[in-house]
């Protein structure tokens, strides 16, 4: 005669919980027949369908409350798919444009500095014309200060920066 088996049977003989045993047997299609499964059947399905690093022994999650500590395989997998998930994040956030490299971002402040050097640089030839022969210091201030209003106007056209950091990463 065969020797069958409960639920909580064969959860025991393969160390996995009841409702583990209960997804394996379902999945296999195994249907119970009177006084239970057949056990020896139940056993091996269990055991080759059911990864024990995954899921949480009976008695870590009994009345006590406390959850199954992981093996040490069981843990590296754990990390390994959580690293794996963060990085596809990141791939989407930098495909949806939420997130720019670092060094592209650098790249960019560091051309707009440069621009906005040179072009403050180049006030001085650009009103020295309007300059010649003006004595009133008011007057001489009020050309050299729109001088540096229409340079700082055209550096801060948000467009343009964003044109710039776009043609950085493209590059």
């Amino acid at each position: 005669m065969t020797k069958r088996g409960t639920i909580q049977d064969i959860a025991d003989a393969t160390e996995v919980d009841q409702a583990t045993v209960r997804r394996a047997l379902k999945a296999a299609g195994l249907a119970p027949g009177r006084g239970g499964y057949q056990f020896d059947d139940a056993v091996k399905i269990v055991e080759a369908i059911a990864d024990k690093d995954r899921v949480m022994a009976s008695d870590a999650v009994g009345s006590a409350g406390g959850g199954a500590r992981l093996s040490p395989y069981a843990e590296a997998k754990t990390q390994s798919e959580l690293h794996r998930a963060r990085k596809l994040q990141i791939e989407n956030e930098v495909a949806e444009g939420k997130l720019i490299d670092r060094q592209s971002v650098h790249d960019t402040g560091v051309n707009l500095v440069t621009e906005v050097r040179t072009a403050l640089l180049a006030v001085g030839n650009r009103v020295a014309e309007k300059l010649v022969g003006l004595s009133d210091t008011t007057e001489i201030a009020t050309i050299i200060e729109a001088g540096i209003r229409d340079v700082l106007a055209a550096l801060a056209d948000e467009a343009a920066f964003v044109a710039a950091i776009d043609a950085e990463l493209l590059s």
